[in-house]
């Protein structure tokens, strides 16, 4: 083989090569009209959207800022929402219909009071330039996957969730119960801090 058939081979290969590594990833799309404010809402929320694996990462979003409006109600939101392997089998305090949620996943709740403004970074409209203030409904939500996020068909898939306050998207691995209801399994990076949001200085309008 001349050398200019072996520069042109390795460059054709190159090529596919690149394209094949930076080809775009999927993209799932979740529209949201209303919020839910109760564990009634919510529920019915989640029985419409976690039919798929990026409508069940919406509601678990929701379910945490449920959670952070009104810890109660979002303690049971959150029970609904996430995979069984996050749960104990209780009846007491802080259980909903005989279950309550593990210490790992009680432990990282604890970032939400650590960063209030953390979940509204993953609302559209929402930057930290702006206090992180959402746009008023209703939303839309793009998700992504890449060819290491598993799939549909087994029931277990990565998804990525982009913050305004992050620099990359982030991830959450969602599992397809025996009722077709997908559940959050990994979702600890969704709470991990974003970019503190502006501040002003009050004399500044003087």
């Amino acid at each position: 083989m001349t050398r200019i058939k072996l520069l042109s081979l390795l460059s054709i290969l190159a090529l596919f090569t690149t394209g094949s590594l930076f080809a775009q990833n999927p993209t799932y799309t979740v529209n949201v009209n209303t919020v839910p404010s109760d564990i009634a809402s919510f529920e019915a929320f989640r029985d419409s959207l976690a039919t798929t694996p990026e409508g069940g990462a919406i509601v678990m979003l929701f379910a945490l800022r449920l959670y952070q409006q009104n810890p109660t109600e979002g303690t049971k939101a959150l029970i609904v929402a996430v995979d069984s392997s996050r749960l104990s089998q209780s009846t007491g305090a802080g259980s909903y219909k005989g279950f309550a949620l593990d210490g790992s996943t009680k432990y990282l709740l604890g970032q939400i009071e650590k960063y209030p403004f953390m979940l509204n970074s993953y609302l559209p409209g929402a930057t930290p330039e702006n206090g992180y203030t959402p746009a008023g409904l209703p939303y839309t939500f793009t998700l992504t996957s890449n060819r290491f996020s598993g799939t549909v068909e087994s029931g277990q898939i990565k998804l990525f969730l982009p913050s305004s306050g992050a620099a990359t998207p982030r991830p959450i691995t969602m599992k397809r119960n025996s009722k077709g209801i997908w559940k959050a399994a990994e979702f600890s990076s969704l709470l991990v801090g974003v970019a503190a949001p502006a501040t002003t200085d009050p004399a500044d309008d003087l």
